[in-house]
């Protein structure tokens, strides 16, 4: 089993300017090294008016290449995967537009929300944004960085998978009576 957690940073509300990714691979029962690419929005979506939470401006991303000169690369990380995000409908979003843009096939993985995930699993939390779950886990966490928040994303998924006393994929999804999304 393959489950790749992702997280996007955008330069601002558009789904297009993505400005970073953080993947965090979890692979045959170990963590992998994780990986951050950085792009350059295409013209037309460079405001970063995003940079207060992220703290990355132009100039840090000015000579970037393109989310599409890592298509390739991210094929071969996200083949045979689960992806898992917190909030996945946004970091799914952001990964569906930007092939849109560059009119790229979608990645066709299931994936995973680890917010829907946490509330089933932590439902005494105050609320389940990442830095209040990371922080109640004990998770090490550079918040916006999106190498540390994919990572943090990765570690509520194990840890729940802890507590279901699983790390069966199929099995933890039965407990929980959740189902894997699909991007199609």
């Amino acid at each position: 089993m393959k489950i790749v957690a992702i997280d996007f940073e955008t330069a601002n509300t558009s789904p297009v300017s993505a400005i970073s990714l953080g993947v965090s691979i979890y692979e045959d029962g170990e963590i992998k090294d994780g990986k951050i690419f950085y792009f350059c929005p295409p013209k037309g979506y460079q405001d970063f008016i995003f940079t207060y939470i992220h703290h990355m401006t132009y100039n840090d991303i000015k000579d970037e290449d393109g989310f599409d000169r890592y298509y390739d690369e991210l094929q071969e990380i996200f083949e045979d995967a689960i992806l898992v995000a917190h909030n996945a409908r946004f970091d799914i979003g952001v990964l569906n537009a930007c092939c849109d843009y560059y009119g790229l096939k979608h990645f066709n993985n299931p994936y995973l929300d680890t917010v829907r995930i946490s509330r089933i699993v932590y439902p005494r939390l105050r609320n389940h944004k990442l830095d209040t779950v990371s922080r109640y886990l004990k998770v090490s966490l550079d918040h916006h960085e999106a190498l540390s928040d994919s990572y943090a994303c990765l570690m509520i998924l194990l840890d729940s998978m802890s507590k279901a006393k699983t790390y069966d994929l199929d099995r933890f999804l039965s407990k929980i009576h959740m189902k894997l999304s699909y991007n199609y």
